[in-house]
C-alpha cells in the first residue's frame, strides 16, 4: 500500500542522510527541587545523632529557652574524630585530583590540536569535571561532619527533655533533647527520592491560595519517613508570616549557580527509564547517558555526561537511535 512505502521510506531517511547536530552549549543555572507542603501545628522536636558519637557536654537543661543556634550538645569521641580524619584525606586527595585535572586540561588545550587529538580533550574536561564533582562532595561531607561536633537548636524553643549524659557512647539516631519550638505553626513538606538536595541559599514557600512567597527556614529532617515513603522535612518562616493551618503550597529549594550544558529538547531520548542524545565523536553516533534538568525555552539543561562543544543530533534523535531496531528484533514465541 501506498502509506506504508511512504513509512517506510520515512523510517530509512536517518540511516542514509547525514545528520543533523549542534554542539552542546555551556551554561549556568540555578538547581532547584520542589516539595508539597502543608502549614500545620508544631510538634516537640527531637534531636538525634547524625554520626556514631561520645557526649561530650551537655549545655542545657529541661525548661531552659535557647535561641536559634543556640548549642545544646557537643560531640566527640574516636569514632567521630576517625570520620573526621578520613573526610579530611578525602578532601586532600580530592584537592591533588583537581589541581592534576587541571594542569591535564591546560596542556590538552595549548597543544590541540597539532598535539592533541579531539578524544584526549574531551577526556581532559570529562576528568576536570569529575574531579571537581568529587572536591565538592567531599568537602560537603567534611562540612557536615564538622558541623555535627555541635548540636545546635534550629529554632527559638523550650527545652522539654534531655536523654543525654556526658560521656555516653551513642549510636547514629540516637534522641539527645526534645524542644519545644516557640510559636504555633511551621510547614511541613515530603520530598520523594533520595538524592541529595542543593545545598540551599534560599529556600521558598509559594501558597497555593496566590498569597506571596515567604523565605523559610529548615529545622530538622525527621528521621521516620511518611507512609508513602517520602522524606520529611519542617520548616518554620524566616520573618512574620500569617499562614494558617492546613493552608498548603509549594516549598522550593534554590541551590548555588553551577556550570551545565543545553541542548534542544528534541535531541533528548527516552530509552527503558534512561536519558540518552546521541554524540559525534571522531565522526561516528555514540549514545551517551546524560541527566536532564530544568527547561529553558525549547532546549533542556543536561547536568551530567555531556561536555560543552560535544556535537549532538537534534533532528530525528530518537529513529537514529533506534535504526538497527528491526536487525534486533525477535518476535514472541
Amino acid at each position: 500500500m501506498r502509506w506504508r512505502a511512504l513509512l517506510l521510506a520515512v523510517l530509512a531517511t536517518p540511516a542514509t542522510a547525514a545528520p543533523v547536530t549542534l554542539p552542546a552549549r555551556g551554561v549556568s543555572y540555578q538547581p532547584e527541587v520542589r516539595a508539597w507542603a502543608q502549614v500545620e501545628s508544631i510538634a516537640p522536636l527531637v534531636m538525634r545523632t547524625a554520626v556514631a558519637a561520645r557526649i561530650a557536654r551537655v549545655l542545657v537543661v529541661p525548661g531552659q529557652v535557647v535561641k536559634a543556634g543556640e548549642p545544646l550538645v557537643t560531640l566527640a569521641g574516636p569514632q567521630l574524630q576517625g570520620e573526621l580524619s578520613a573526610a579530611r584525606a578525602r578532601g586532600q586527595a580530592a584537592l591533588h585530583e583537581l589541581a592534576a585535572a587541571q594542569r591535564t586540561l591546560a596542556a590538552a588545550k595549548r597543544t590541540y590540536p597539532v598535539v592533541t587529538d579531539r578524544k584526549t580533550l574531551d577526556d581532559a574536561q570529562a576528568g576536570l569535571a569529575a574531579a571537581e564533582s568529587e572536591s565538592a562532595a567531599a568537602h560537603a561531607a567534611l562540612a557536615t561532619l564538622q558541623a555535627q561536633q555541635t548540636l545546635s537548636s534550629p529554632t527559638p524553643a523550650v527545652v522539654g527533655e534531655v536523654g543525654a549524659a556526658s560521656g555516653a557512647d551513642l549510636p547514629a539516631g540516637t534522641p539527645l533533647v526534645t524542644l519545644i519550638p516557640r510559636g504555633s505553626l511551621w510547614l511541613r513538606a515530603e520530598v520523594f527520592g533520595d538524592l541529595p538536595l542543593p545545598a540551599a541559599t534560599t529556600v521558598r514557600f509559594l501558597p497555593a491560595d496566590g498569597e506571596p512567597a515567604m523565605v523559610v527556614r529548615q529545622v530538622a529532617e525527621l528521621p521516620a519517613r511518611a507512609p508513602d515513603g517520602a522524606r520529611v522535612f519542617n520548616f518554620t518562616a524566616a520573618g512574620a508570616a500569617h499562614w494558617q493551618a492546613g493552608e498548603t503550597g509549594d516549598l522550593i529549594w534554590y541551590g548555588s549557580p553551577q556550570i551545565a550544558v543545553a541542548v534542544p529538547s528534541e535531541a533528548l531520548i527516552l530509552d527503558a527509564g534512561r536519558w540518552y542524545v546521541l554524540a559525534e565523536v571522531h565522526g561516528k553516533l555514540v549514545a551517551q547517558a546524560v541527566t536532564p534538568g530544568p527547561t529553558r525555552g525549547t532546549n533542556v539543561v543536561i547536568t551530567q555526561g555531556l561536555s560543552a562543544g560535544v556535537p549532538v543530533v537534534v533532528r530525528q534523535a530518537y529513529l537514529l537511535f533506534h535504526r538497527d531496531f528491526s536487525a534486533r528484533y525477535a518476535p514472541s514465541d
